[in-house]
């Protein structure tokens, strides 16, 4: 019976020691490459990360206008006129008619809550007046430009400017930069790591990628009172590829 004890120890103790060693990434490790055990399949597995940082080349905006009337033919009437006037103001500005694209057309009623504010009762809530609300996307590829567009927009009675993004217009070649990137640096480490350890290393038996790429949006406000002389800064925005990939050992 203590015989038993003893082994089971040992076999206790072994397994522990093996947990501790085993490998993270990047590892060495062998495994049985068919079903009948005879060959073994020793591989490296490394992980390699490349980035690229690169300036935004395109700026997007929403502007638009925001008016009130008392009747829904007013207010919508008020708003069309001075959303047309804020399109002339920006082809203008130089931008094309292709750049700038309807995405809000809103018409909602106000109603009076003075009497509920004030804890009184009150049957069904008035209307008391229409909101209406136009708002576009405006691409600007002058980024040069992006402060007078800006300006241009305000002066012609755009009380709603929001979402200021910046994105880089084809971020394709620096994919391939930022890729080319993280294979040298995964190349580099699984090199080093069978140098180490004695090694030759064979041919790639698994690769994979994910990549992330930057957020665009950088600002956003729901009204600007005052657009003249608008500073904008696009900063930098970082592409980002990492590889997963696994070689064969000689």
């Amino acid at each position: 019976m203590k015989k038993w004890s003893i082994l089971s120890l040992s076999l206790v103790v072994v397994l522990g020691v093996a947990m501790l060693f085993q490998a993270t990434t990047p590892q060495i490790a062998a495994q049985e490459a068919d079903g009948d055990g005879d060959s073994v399949q020793r591989t490296i597995h490394v992980n390699g990360t490349g980035q690229v940082t690169a300036e935004p080349d395109v700026g997007l905006i929403t502007v638009g206008v925001e008016t009130q009337a008392e009747e829904a033919s007013a207010a919508l009437s008020q708003n069309s006129e001075q959303m047309q006037a804020i399109i002339d103001a920006l082809l203008g500005a130089d931008i094309p008619q292709d750049d700038i694209q309807t995405r809000v057309v809103q018409l909602s009623p106000r109603y009076d809550t003075s009497s509920s504010q004030a804890g009184q009762p009150s049957g069904p809530p008035e209307i008391v007046g229409y909101t209406a609300t136009n708002l576009a996307e405006v691409r600007v590829t002058d980024l040069a430009n992006l402060g007078q567009v800006l300006d241009s927009a305000a002066q012609a009675g755009a009380n709603r400017i929001s979402n200021i993004q910046f994105e880089i217009s084809d971020p394709a070649d620096l994919m391939d930069q930022a890729r080319e990137a993280a294979w040298a640096d995964a190349l580099h480490k699984a090199e080093q790591l069978t140098s180490l350890a004695g090694e030759d290393l064979g041919a790639v038996l698994q690769m994979q990628e994910s990549s992330q790429t930057p957020s665009p949006i950088v600002g956003r406000g729901p009204v600007v009172e005052q657009a003249a002389s608008v500073p904008v800064q696009a900063g930098t925005q970082t592409i980002t590829v990492n590889l997963d990939v696994t070689w064969l050992l000689q």
